[in-house]
């Protein structure tokens, strides 16, 4: 458009009224597509009785239903929206927003569901929304799946540490093969009706294969579609090899941000200095070196760019770290 036409009154430009085709809003889907078809045009603008513009339909909606039969849609036919939320109080006016923007279900986000304020998240969610839909997790035994069940899910994620950057089994030294938990959890939760989603661990099409067959209602992935055009983030170049950059929760470039630094115990951007010392293995009894942290303001700090709590009793030293560190 030339900077000429910039002054040029909209309504010479623009269809005017008398001569659009339009639908009543009380009309159909079914009509209002029929409208489209015979009119030939691209969108059908959807007007009220003062005839005000509600609703807008395109040829392409119409394309997608026909390609995509099996969407998950709602009696709308909109395509049905879930958000994660954490368990943490300020999750609760989140969802809130996400309530008041129609959302259809929830997704309880934690590694290791079963846990009190899981459990409570869930129960004020069936006090406050009781229709909407509640998946909970991430669970990997009948014990843990019992628990959100009883709080009132209505569908669980079974996983842990079975993800492609996923660090549960390193920072919590928790988890369970995926085959043995999905079959597990799936065995008890199909008796009180409640689907399973096998969450991680899926690298190719034969893993959906097996997941189903053990008894998954569905498979949750990332690292197999993190490549396609359709998934977010820009491509870059590595060794000669065109790649996409994959953020999910355990990764840097989500730690570095507030949204995983919480879940992680991460503190980003901490000087700190690593001293080297000797512990004992508390299981082997061999002696092994392990290094830990000093706060340091001098020549031998480094940056941290992550540090990740591990449990105790792994090691006879007290504090056990994981750290990606970048030097000053």
């Amino acid at each position: 458009m030339s900077k000429e036409s910039y002054d040029t009154p909209v309504s010479n430009v623009m269809t005017r009224r008398k001569d659009l085709v339009c639908a009543s809003h009380d009309c159909s889907l079914e009509e209002a597509n029929k409208i489209m078809q015979q009119s030939k045009k691209g969108k059908l603008p959807i007007v009220n009785d003062d005839d005000e513009l509600v609703a807008l339909i395109a040829r392409t909606d119409l394309k997608k239903n026909r390609d995509f039969p099996f969407a998950s849609k709602d009696a709308k036919k909109q395509l049905r929206v879930a958000a994660a939320i954490g368990t943490r109080s300020e999750d609760k006016k989140r969802l809130e927003s996400l309530v008041a923007s129609n959302l259809d279900a929830v997704v309880i986000d934690s590694s290791q569901g079963n846990s009190s304020y899981q459990i409570d998240m869930i129960k004020f969610i069936k006090e406050t929304y009781p229709n909407l839909q509640i998946v909970a997790g991430n669970v990997v035994t009948t014990c843990q799946a019992k628990n959100l069940i009883d709080a009132g899910a209505h569908a669980l994620r079974v996983g842990m540490g079975s993800g492609s950057i996923c660090i549960t089994q390193e920072v919590m030294a928790v988890g369970r093969p995926q085959g043995t938990a999905v079959y597990k959890v799936s065995q008890y939760a199909h008796k009180f009706g409640i689907p399973v989603i096998a969450d991680g661990g899926i690298q190719n099409v034969g893993h959906i294969s097996k997941a189903l067959s053990l008894g998954a209602s569905t498979v949750m992935m990332g690292s197999l579609l993190a490549g396609t055009t359709e998934s977010p983030g820009e491509f870059y170049f590595q060794d000669g090899v065109r790649l996409k950059r994959y953020r999910g929760m355990g990764s840097l470039s989500a730690m570095e941000q507030k949204g995983s630094q919480q879940r992680y115990f991460s503190w980003v951007h901490t000087r700190v200095r690593l001293i080297s010392d000797w512990g004992w293995d508390s299981f082997s009894g061999n002696r092994i070196k392990f290094m830990s942290l000093r706060e340091s303001p001098g020549p031998w700090s480094i940056r941290v760019r992550s540090i990740v709590l591990f449990p105790t009793f792994l090691l006879g030293c007290s504090t056990v770290v994981r750290i990606w560190v970048r030097k000053v």
